[in-house]
């Protein structure tokens, strides 16, 4: 294990050999080697993705800071822009922005950002429930895949809770575990009940005990930094449909909204990242017809078909099929 000290030299956290290792070498390509890194960080929500992403940041660039973690289209875009040879932390909210609904409409944009990065020599770590649910533009130019998810272990005679344990599967030219793992979960995806092999690992990451004899987690950025810029992106969508009227609706908003309801990921992880219920997700799919004049060009009736024909679940995914543990 290798103990990872903040900038005053106190010892946070600690990384396994082979994870430290990993942030190395990719602090060696975006410093040294004139390179971008990609990496996708996907789970469940709250086994630990975020604060795992934040370490891992942090130990391949100690200037890593809230400026860094963003949550929207345009903090990323901003942070993308203000920085150099760094990391930057595309925490799970942004996740939509990358998922196949969005990049189709903002193709031209995204290519632009790509570009970004790969002059700046970013390494960008994207958090995501589902990694499923990303653009094959980003899947093609994603250096690595990082599965995260929550155990149950026994410590001494308790059971403890452990986050942030994770399977590393980077994209090698003698071994491509990633493109690997990413066929494997087109396939289960298809054939739900199909049992199939799951590709091994490069190597794994053992997370961090929680609870009430345990250290709690440190964030890089600041915990209540982190806290606070999260809950303030959150509140953009904590009103329900139900609330909103015509004589004060904001376009922008509903928009949103829909775009928000409309996107990959599941509508459970939908409903928990906009803080609403899944019934209000399941609302805002139609809010084009309620409010078909934000949404539809006047003259185009086919348009307007499009979208009601569009109106219905979301497709759900499930990663709940790669093992825990070994």
């Amino acid at each position: 294990m290798v103990m990872i000290k903040d900038k005053d030299g106190v010892e946070r956290y600690s990384l396994s050999t082979e994870a430290y290792k990993f942030c190395m070498r990719i602090r060696e390509k975006i410093q040294k080697e004139d390179q971008q890194v990609l990496g996708i960080v996907f789970g469940k929500v709250g086994c630990g993705k975020s604060v795992l992403a934040q370490h891992l940041g942090y130990a391949i660039d100690p200037t890593l800071d809230i400026t860094k973690v963003c949550f929207t289209k345009e903090e990323f875009i901003d942070a993308v822009i203000n920085s150099k040879h760094q990391v930057i932390v595309a925490d799970e909210g942004i996740s939509m922005f990358f998922s196949r609904a969005s990049m189709t409409k903002e193709g031209r944009l995204m290519s632009e950002i790509m570009a970004q990065i790969r002059q700046k020599n970013l390494c960008v770590l994207i958090c995501v429930p589902d990694v499923m649910s990303m653009d094959w533009l980003v899947l093609n130019a994603t250096n690595f895949v990082l599965y995260v998810w929550e155990s149950r272990k026994k410590i001494g005679k308790k059971l403890v809770t452990t986050k942030g344990n994770a399977a590393l599967f980077p994209e090698l030219p003698s071994d491509p575990y990633k493109t690997k793992i990413i066929r494997y979960l087109q396939a289960k995806k298809r054939s739900f009940h199909k049992k199939m092999r799951r590709p091994t690992e490069f190597c794994q990451f053992p997370g961090n005990p929680i609870g009430e004899t345990y250290k709690p987690a440190w964030y890089p950025v600041g915990e209540s930094a982190y806290k606070k810029k999260k809950e303030a992106i959150l509140d953009k969508y904590k009103d329900p449909i139900k609330k909103v009227s015509l004589g004060n609706t904001d376009a922008k908003l509903l928009k949103q909204q829909y775009n928000i309801a409309m996107s990959d990921a599941p509508e459970k992880t939908k409903a928990q990242i906009a803080g609403v219920s899944p019934r209000t997700i399941r609302l805002w799919k139609k809010l084009p017809l309620k409010y078909p004049e934000l949404f539809v060009k006047r003259g185009n009736l086919g348009d307007t078909e499009d979208i009601i024909n569009n109106i219905g679940d979301a497709a759900q995914h499930d990663n709940s099929n790669i093992p825990k543990n070994k």
